[in-house]
């Protein structure tokens, strides 16, 4: 078998080595008395903004309350788009692909229960990926399975259609589930309102309004666990703001305005945020669509679009322009190409209207240019109307290409028509962000791929439709090997390509979302320790804020 890059031994997770938790002890300090123990206050998180919870806890279910990947259910190598390069091995010790990459065998960590007492296994782990290759549903990933067999009691064979080496964080990142617990039940629909896990919590108390989870007895890796007891208040968006300004959270993730005033001051000595790029926000031109099919528009809208102004306004400068590459930072740091990790994406009015004016594209007695065929170029811009942010950037953008000549109509419609006319390609130019995913060959693909290409219908990536043989290829070659330059060559192609052929318009970088506050837990991940992404609604990540936490004081 050829050597994989994760998850290779566990011998040093007690340590700490590849585990980031506290070496300190919250019981050594405070005002316990006499003798008596510190209280350990709970954690209380807010992840998402919801009225009320349904009693959700299963791990497939788009709509499953948060906390149940992560926090009771568990991933075999556990790989963050932050540490791509160094999975830590969870409930596998190891994890290793054979020589064309179609079968990766695990072998499972031995020890570990379910939280009712069962003995994990590998007859879970098959059964969990076997219900992923039946039901396309609770395959999220898309992984190209052919089922998974058991070897012994703790070794598994991963079946893969075709060669998946690329896909080796997705793997590592599946979730196991108990089979004496949902062999029975419907994956999608089953709401496993009393879930049985093997991570670090176990549902205590559910209701509409709070529910809350607190630590498993038998959990595998207690020791590096001293948080008891995780706490999550239903909030709406207004009383989101309110709860957090009032220090009533510990953990959030959200877009919160004029943050340093409403948060940060109340306590500074306590409070904070950090939003590193956790995806990108782009210009999405349909590209089966004169004229954005000519590459010189695309630079034109690209030179013609004020990203510091955008990020300063619309995002009230909690995110920064895009890199030209595409690729979110700093998570993806370590990727850029030589060529352009210090390049950056200008602002030219003066070019972008050479560049039309060489291309043919004339400017009108109105101040709105005319295609070489005559079209006048005016687009209407479709977004959600409850993007607020959005709204803002399409304002923006509608005042910044009137320079150029090009006018553009900024349309608020609701998100599921958004959805339906991105998706379907019946748009001109639309915004559209895409996620960071596990590894730059993910978002390569979702930008570039022509596997999603749909002539007849919808598509589910890809949205600009930018079909070419050379992002293929490089998409293939990357896919094809486990040799780690030879992948960062193909990235190299894709960045290039990115930045020549702009099949999108980068724009600015998605934050990820996170506050915290440090009056009851210190360790949060942060610019200077950035070991994982600080959004508590981000899986796996949220397993090692929570065991990297320790009591404050």
């Amino acid at each position: 078998m050829s050597k994989t890059r994760i998850g290779q031994s566990a011998a040093g997770l007690a340590a700490g080595a590849l585990v980031l938790a506290a070496c300190s002890n919250g019981g050594d300090g405070g005002d316990g008395g006499d003798g008596g123990e510190v209280s350990i206050e709970p954690l209380t998180i807010h992840a998402n903004s919801a009225n009320s919870y349904q009693p959700n806890f299963n791990p497939f279910s788009a709509t499953a309350n948060h906390g149940t990947r992560g926090m009771i259910y568990e991933p075999l190598i556990l790989v963050s788009p932050m540490t791509e390069d160094d999975g830590q091995p969870w409930l596998a010790e190891s994890m290793e692909f054979n020589e064309d990459g179609t079968v990766a065998t695990f072998t499972l960590r031995e020890g570990v229960e379910w939280s009712d007492g069962e003995a994990f296994d590998a007859e879970d782990v098959a059964f969990t990926f076997n219900l992923m290759t039946e039901e396309s549903a609770a395959n999220t990933a898309a992984l190209a399975l052919d089922g998974a067999e058991v070897i012994d009691e703790y070794t598994v064979e991963v079946s893969f259609t075709e060669t998946s080496f690329a896909f080796e964080p997705a793997i590592g990142n599946t979730v196991i589930v108990p089979e004496h617990v949902f062999a029975e039940e419907d994956p999608i629909e089953f709401q496993n309102e009393e879930p049985v896990g093997t991570g670090g919590f176990v549902l205590d108390t559910f209701d509409q309004q709070l529910y809350t989870l607190s630590a498993n007895p038998t959990y595998w890796n207690a020791e590096e666990l001293e948080v008891e007891e995780l706490h999550y208040p239903a909030n709406s968006e207004q009383t989101f703001t309110t709860s957090l300004q009032s220090g009533e959270l510990d953990w959030s993730g959200g877009f919160v305005a004029n943050i340093d005033d409403i948060y940060v001051s109340q306590d500074p000595e306590n409070r904070g945020y950090w939003y590193p790029g956790g995806g990108l926000v782009s210009l999405v031109p349909n590209l089966q669509n004169e004229p954005f099919d000519d590459p010189a528009v695309r630079e034109a809208l690209s030179l013609g679009m004020d990203r510091h102004q955008i990020a300063e306004v619309a995002m009230e400068d909690y995110t920064t322009p895009a890199h030209p590459t595409g690729l979110p930072l700093p998570a993806y740091e370590d990727s850029l190409s030589a060529e352009t990790a210090d390049d950056e994406l200008g602002y030219d009015v003066d070019q972008a209207n050479q560049i039309l004016d060489d291309a043919g594209y004339e400017m009108g007695s109105d101040g709105v240019r005319t295609t070489p065929d005559g079209d006048r170029m005016s687009y209407n811009l479709e977004i959600p109307s409850s993007y607020v942010d959005w709204v803002t950037i399409t304002g923006l953008l509608e005042e910044q290409y009137a320079e150029l000549g090009i006018e553009v109509s900024p349309q608020g419609v609701s998100f599921e028509s958004w959805v339906e006319t991105r998706n379907n390609g019946t748009f001109d130019i639309t915004i559209a962000s895409v996620a960071i995913g596990q590894t730059p060959f993910d978002m390569y693909r979702s930008i570039m791929s022509s596997e999603y290409r749909n002539d007849e219908g919808s598509v589910t990536a890809n949205f600009s439709r930018y079909y070419t043989d050379e992002a293929d290829e490089a998409l293939l070659a990357y896919a094809n090997t486990d040799e780690e330059a030879e992948q960062q060559a193909a990235l190299e192609d894709l960045q290039a390509l990115m930045v020549e052929e702009m099949p999108m318009v980068p724009m600015i970088q998605a934050p990820n979302w996170f506050q915290f506050n440090t009056a009851n837990w210190e360790g949060w991940p942060s610019e200077e320790d950035p070991y994982a992404f600080g959004a508590p609604f981000q899986s796996p990540d949220n397993i090692l804020v929570v065991q990297n936490l320790t009591p404050a004081g």
